[in-house]
């Protein structure tokens, strides 16, 4: 069968829990016994699909699962995976979809799609740590109710719940230095919860080569894409990975008001942190790959724990002179159940500039005489609010907004 036909006898993908309904999920399969036994490279084919635009989305995704289970197939020596899933009102999509307008069933789809992996070769080992990031909704028991369901994997710790508020009281040793509860000065918006899932991982032994890679809660970035997350790692070309929507090969089906939200931020960060915009543009998208030596190494210079976190991993790396790489990814968003616009927990953009000036800072990318950070180091919230509302299309336009011209 061609490409062309492929694509026309695709199921509909319109949110990411498209991407775990049997029906596409029998089509993945169907891809990936074709695509074992075509000639042709990914690259090849996925350009080839390309050229048939938004109608090739779920071809492309299915090739893309395609390409990671050949990358699990062929590991030589055993491989550790521990996935990190940080939940803050999640309860929605850890519900099935007949249970909730907006369920996922993620949960139980992650480690499906995790013993799936699993099952392609022996020498891969996918364990999964949920963290609560205080959740008023208790996401965390939902969640260790569900892993409970897989009895001897649960009771081992393959797969377990961490709960942040718990870590805090005790205080637990692994826990980022000086993090505070929700109503402290250094709270967790889920970077704190994500980077308490980095230390914890690292304290368990595992098979082999270790790698922790990150997750949101939701199912926008199918799991079962891990194999290319690791795959330059594994062949010692990189000791970190990020996966990004913004490559060639990357697959994106993005809700309208994120195509808008953010591109100012964007070019913000990247004036202050320019070595990393070269390298990495799309920082802020939790699917990347970590060698847990390479992690042990820059976790003790984090220092942020709201959104920029993953800034400050990345940042971290490249003033390390550890190498860092970037994959193309298929992502689907999760919009609908978003939980990152309630007030609780979404630091508005000032703060989070302000984050940036200060990793920009003490990773030595700051210049003391730049305009731009004195601006926002002064600028009062409702006055940044009103530039928000009538964002600049550039930064030289934000300059003179700056400075009243």
């Amino acid at each position: 069968m061609n490409i062309s036909r492929w694509i026309s006898e695709a199921p509909s993908v319109a949110e990411a829990y498209d991407t775990t309904r049997p029906g596409f999920e029998a089509y993945v399969d169907e891809i990936d016994a074709w695509y074992q036994t075509r000639p042709g490279t990914y690259s090849g084919l996925d350009e080839t699909a390309r050229h048939e635009g938004d109608a090739a989305l779920a071809f492309r995704i299915a090739l893309k699962i395609a390409e990671s289970r050949r990358i699990v197939r062929e590991l030589a020596a055993p491989v550790t995976i521990t996935l990190l899933n940080p939940v803050y009102k999640e309860t929605g999509r850890m519900q099935r979809r007949e249970e909730h307008p907006h369920g996922e069933d993620s949960i139980r789809s992650k480690v499906r799609i995790l013993r799936g992996l699993e099952a392609l070769n022996h020498h891969l080992t996918a364990r999964l740590i949920v963290i609560d990031d205080e959740c008023p909704n208790e996401s965390g028991k939902m969640a260790d109710q569900v892993l409970r369901e897989y009895g001897e994997d649960h009771a081992s710790e393959k797969y377990r719940t961490l709960f942040l508020a718990e870590a805090i009281d005790a205080p637990d040793p692994e826990l980022p230095a000086g993090l505070t509860h929700k109503d402290g000065p250094r709270r967790s918006v889920k970077g704190g919860a994500l980077l308490f899932g980095m230390h914890k991982a690292l304290r368990h032994t595992a098979d082999g080569l270790h790698l922790v890679v990150d997750n949101d809660a939701d199912l926008s970035v199918h799991p079962a894409q891990i194999g290319i997350l690791i795959e330059d790692i594994v062949e010692a070309r990189a000791k970190a990975v990020a996966g990004s929507r913004r490559e060639v090969d990357s697959v994106a089906l993005i809700g309208p008001s994120r195509n808008t939200r953010g591109h100012l931020f964007i070019r913000i960060w990247q004036h202050w942190l320019p070595e990393l915009a070269r390298v990495i543009t799309d920082t802020n998208r939790a699917f990347k790959a970590f060698e847990a030596g390479s992690l042990a190494e820059i976790l003790p210079r984090i220092e942020i724990y709201t959104f920029p976190y993953q800034i400050e991993l990345l940042q971290a790396y490249i003033t390390s002179g550890i190498p860092l790489n970037k994959r193309g990814i298929a992502y689907v968003d999760s919009e609908a159940a978003s939980t990152q616009d309630g007030a609780e927990i979404t630091e508005t953009y000032l703060n989070q500039v302000r984050q940036i000036i200060d990793i920009a800072r003490r990773y030595g990318e700051l210049d003391q005489d730049d305009e731009l950070a004195r601006f926002f180091l002064t600028v009062s919230e409702a006055e940044w609010r009103r530039i928000e509302a009538n964002p600049p299309n550039t930064l030289t336009e934000l300059r003179h907004m700056a400075r009243g011209s």
